[in-house]
């Protein structure tokens, strides 16, 4: 009996979680904007895209860590911006960045989580050095 996926397409846009009910972006901000971006920034694209009505909803959010961890899949195979792997599901498109920014902060700063290996750190919000972006999340 074949094995029923967990994520469903609800647009090309919107990528509907059955495990957590989370929906998520199918292009995470390095798609959307071609660069990466500091934390502030991710804010801004959360706002940016729910003025847009992005995928038909206006309440698109960074996600926490345990939201970004639900989608870390250590048998998933996609590809980041720069060709490498990262654990997440084929069915997000692939060509992001390689971490997500979460809404976890203290201080300065930030934690994000890496999709090559599953793993949050710590980092300051203004930090741009690697393929920092965010994969937005909302919740019907």
């Amino acid at each position: 009996m074949e094995k029923k996926s967990r994520y469903l397409k609800s647009s090309e846009d919107v990528i509907y979680d059955s495990v957590t009910s989370l929906s998520w972006m199918a292009k995470d901000s390095q798609l959307h904007l071609d660069k990466a971006v500091s934390w502030d920034e991710a804010n801004e694209f959360a706002a940016e895209m729910n003025k847009k009505k992005f995928g038909g909803h206006d309440d698109w959010r960074m996600p926490t860590i345990h939201e970004a961890l639900s989608i870390h899949e250590k048998e998933s195979l996609n590809k980041d911006s720069a060709g490498s792997d990262i654990q997440i599901s084929s069915i997000f498109a692939p060509g992001g960045g390689n971490c997500t920014w979460t809404s976890q902060t203290r201080g300065k700063e930030a934690q994000i989580l890496f999709y090559v290996n599953g793993f949050p750190y710590w980092y300051e919000k203004n930090d741009q050095t690697i393929s920092h972006a965010v994969r937005l999340v909302r919740r019907d």
